[in-house]
């Protein structure tokens, strides 16, 4: 099948993970997804969850970040469509959709001095280690649908939140753009690339669905020990 590339300018997604094997996760800007709790005599409709800086809950008198919006899904969340580049673009401005449609678990991989505080490179440890996560990724890039683009965000969405690009008095944000590369693996699965990510979605019945995410390894390849140790100087004074 011939490959389909589509370039803009985004960065990776990130994700907030709690993985339910013993260690943890491997990329700390991950976000977990809210509980559905709610306090007493408050807004039934509004899920708790831990504020970000600069960020207020969608209800609250306090403006949320320039370019979403609190738009709560109604009922059960659907799939936005089966055609993958709709369904993508959909999913990186809808947190809802995000918590919908990350697979429980999918597969995080990552390299194994990230988890472990080795040094990389070291031939006596594994390259790589596999978690099963259940928590959903909320990330940062963004589908400027007025620019026909991909941008990058700030802050993640929260749940209950869509991002729309336009601030409260109508005008576009400026949200910059980054580069990014959607490879159609098969007429089920595409794969997104970033510089130092990459993240599968693979079709199932009702719709796509995030299952892996692989940060990559800098150091692959690098002589042991002086070359991976010299790198490993080099990105700690940048």
């Amino acid at each position: 099948m011939r490959p389909i590339v589509l370039l803009a300018l985004l960065p990776y997604l990130a994700s907030g993970v709690e993985p339910t094997a013993p260690h943890t996760a491997i990329d700390h800007s991950f976000s977990p997804a809210p509980t559905n709790q709610t306090d007493g005599g408050e807004n039934p409709s509004l899920q708790r969850w831990p504020l970000i800086p600069g960020e207020t809950r969608g209800d609250s008198p306090g403006p949320m970040m320039p370019g979403r919006i609190y738009a709560p899904s109604k009922g059960p969340v659907t799939c936005p469509s089966q055609q993958f580049e709709e369904f993508f673009h959909a999913f990186l401005n809808n947190a809802d959709l995000q918590v919908a449609y990350t697979a429980k678990p999918y597969v995080l991989k990552g390299p194994y001095y990230l988890q472990h505080n080795t040094e990389p490179g070291d031939p006596a440890n594994p390259q790589w280690e596999t978690v099963e996560i259940y928590t959903p990724i909320h990330g940062y890039q963004r589908y400027n649908e007025r620019q026909t683009s991909y941008v990058s965000d700030s802050t993640r969405l929260l749940p209950g939140q869509q991002w729309t690009g336009v601030d409260a008095f109508g005008r576009s944000t400026d949200n910059p753009p980054t580069q990014l590369e959607i490879r159609q693996v098969s007429q089920a699965e595409y794969a997104m690339h970033t510089r130092d990510r990459i993240t599968t979605f693979s079709k199932r019945a009702d719709c796509w669905y995030l299952t892996h995410d692989w940060t990559l390894d800098p150091f692959e390849g690098c002589q042991w020990p002086e070359q991976c140790r010299s790198m490993r100087e080099y990105e700690g004074d940048e």
